[in-house]
């Protein structure tokens, strides 16, 4: 998909949001009853969106189901389309599945306003008004345009069907939007990509197609117990690049390369896989310079990448890993015997190809996996926020939440979950707050999956809405350096470091942005936030002036 097509694409689904702060009544969940499966911290807020053993007969896909009996949820992603927000939800059960939530945006809008407000508006009666599959379309790794067009299943019972013999244990999962890193730098569609955690050499990574619904085996990331992905900014708009992370014992940490739109299986024809550079690629190993070891430190480590095992990096409980949204060459990564860890890259090509062994990587533990009672301890799933934090969940040892600084200082609990605690994602900028305001997170109940399971919302107690604002390079002042960055980043789609050009939050980098620049040249981030209105008085004055606010749409 073009970036002219995606645009299209995307101003097509802006949404009025008019009157968030005035609907509703006061339920919060499908069946009312339910209680929350998390406490929380330190002034964090939460409600329910679904919980295993709801009634879904009413807003289920036909085949899917009438009972949300399947549990075990894990990692999370989101694609809004109009004003409808779906989530992908993963079952970390023997037979995988991903679900698809999906959330009328106005009326999530309403739950948090309500929240916020500690009940002063009314809490919506219905918030989720569809359940199914994430897909509706299946192809393996056997694809090819002439010998083996035909998707391996389609329509509701069939993927059903077809999961049940070939699906295990969807572990975490990121959702990513096209050109994420710059105009042409990342992926070219809205993909979601996940993959099996099998506990053994044999699970597959996958990539869902989110426009379509249609979801692709992933052959030439290879085979592992997968734990999830990163997608790296390659700096170039030819590659894409992502971190892998497996979950076994002694595996090593891994970096796929691979060209777009090279039709790679010769089938005479460029799939979403090869217009994503996710066929024909080449998959590397962490290799630690000489005399640093080949085990995760206390400390730092540096190193390169090479196609050889040889002198890699190995650990046994490798976990979650995440891009920092305001800088595609730095990750974050557990590991549950060792730590939170940050990984700096500093990937190199020549004359279009990539030099692994210039391409120096650094690697810092942030925080050391201790006791519960000395801070993170069995450190699992990770996002990193644009607000500049980290959010970590634990694997048992306590079972809790935390927010720490990048540099490991910082560190703050914000809930404890009544059983593992299996996915966070920030997704305040789809809803129309400030980055680290509002996160979806997951439960995922009894280890045997019978029950327990359970998609929640959280709430910052620093919550802030959205404001327009050309402070682009974030040092609380709108002047030329602000310009040069938007110029920078100009046709991007709004996630990561180019979101923060998207001035006006309409999911594009385009002149209404550098029209905000303008008109705030030579003022202050500060005041800007200091002259909004409270919420009551921004909707009445909103509904007054009938504004349609658009919501820029970030990837996780």
């Amino acid at each position: 998909m073009s970036l002219l097509e995606y645009t299209k694409y995307l101003f097509a689904g802006l949404l009025s949001a008019v009157c968030w702060f005035a609907f509703g009544s006061v339920a919060q969940a499908l069946d009312n009853t339910s209680p929350l499966q998390l406490s929380l911290e330190n002034g964090w807020q939460a409600f329910e969106l679904v919980s295993q053993g709801d009634d879904i007969s009413a807003i289920s896909d036909v085949g899917f189901g009438s009972i949300a009996s399947s549990g075990k949820y894990d990692g999370l992603g989101v694609f809004l389309s109009g004003s409808m927000l779906s989530i992908h939800v993963n079952h970390e059960a023997v037979v995988g599945a991903i679900s698809r939530v999906d959330v009328q945006l106005d009326a999530l809008q309403e739950a948090l306003a309500s929240k916020i407000a500690g009940g002063a508006t009314p809490f919506p009666s219905t918030l989720v008004t569809g359940i199914g599959f994430s897909y509706s379309r299946i192809f393996d790794k056997n694809y090819h345009a002439t010998d083996a067009p035909d998707p391996v299943a389609m329509g509701t019972a069939a993927v059903s069907t077809y999961g049940d013999s070939n699906f295990s244990r969807f572990c975490s999962g990121t959702a990513y939007l096209p050109h994420a890193f710059g105009q042409d730098r990342g992926f070219v569609d809205p993909i979601y990509i996940t993959g099996e955690e099998t506990f053994d050499e044999f699970g597959q990574m996958f990539a869902l197609d989110q426009l379509t619904r249609t979801l692709w085996e992933i052959p030439d990331l290879g085979t592992s117990s997968w734990e999830n992905s990163a997608l790296v900014d390659t700096g170039n708009s030819t590659h894409i690049a992502m971190v892998l992370n497996a979950d076994k014992s002694d595996e090593p940490l891994r970096l796929y390369v691979g060209e777009k739109g090279v039709d790679a299986n010769l089938d005479g024809s460029i799939d979403l896989l090869e217009r994503n550079g996710l066929r024909g690629g080449t998959v590397y190993y962490f290799l630690p310079d000489e005399g640093m070891g080949t085990t995760l430190p206390d400390g730092q480590i540096n190193g390169a990448w090479s196609t050889t095992t040889t002198g890699a990096l190995t650990e046994d409980k490798i976990e979650d890993v995440h891009t920092n949204p305001a800088d595609g060459s730095q990750l974050v990564f557990a590991d549950q015997n060792d730590g939170v860890y940050r990984m700096d890259l500093n990937l190199q090509f020549l004359a279009g190809i990539f030099n692994p062994s210039t391409s120096t990587t650094s690697i810092y533990q942030i925080d050391d996996a201790g006791s519960e009672a000395a801070g993170i301890g069995r450190p699992d799933n990770v996002t990193w926020s644009l607000d500049g934090n980290i959010y970590v969940q634990e694997d048992g040892d306590g079972d809790d939440m935390w927010q720490i600084d990048p540099n490991g200082s910082g560190l703050k609990k914000i809930a404890h979950a009544f059983s593992e605690p299996s996915g966070i994602i920030d997704v305040s900028a789809q809803v129309g707050y400030q980055p680290g305001s509002i996160f979806l997170t997951s439960v995922q109940g009894l280890s045997n999956g019978s029950s327990g399971a359970q998609l929640c919302v959280l709430i910052s107690p620093t919550v802030s809405k959205l404001i327009d604002s050309a402070d682009f390079d974030l040092d609380d002042d709108i002047d030329g350096s602000d310009l040069l960055q938007w110029q920078r980043n100009v046709g991007a789609t709004a996630m990561g470091a180019f979101a923060t050009t998207d001035a006006n939050h309409d999911g594009v980098v385009d002149s209404l942005d550098l029209g905000v620049w303008q008109a705030q040249y030579d003022t202050f981030e500060s005041l800007l936030a200091a002259q909004i209105p409270e919420p009551s008085t921004l909707g009445l004055l909103l509904c007054m002036a009938g504004v349609s606010l658009p919501f820029r749409k970030l990837g996780n």
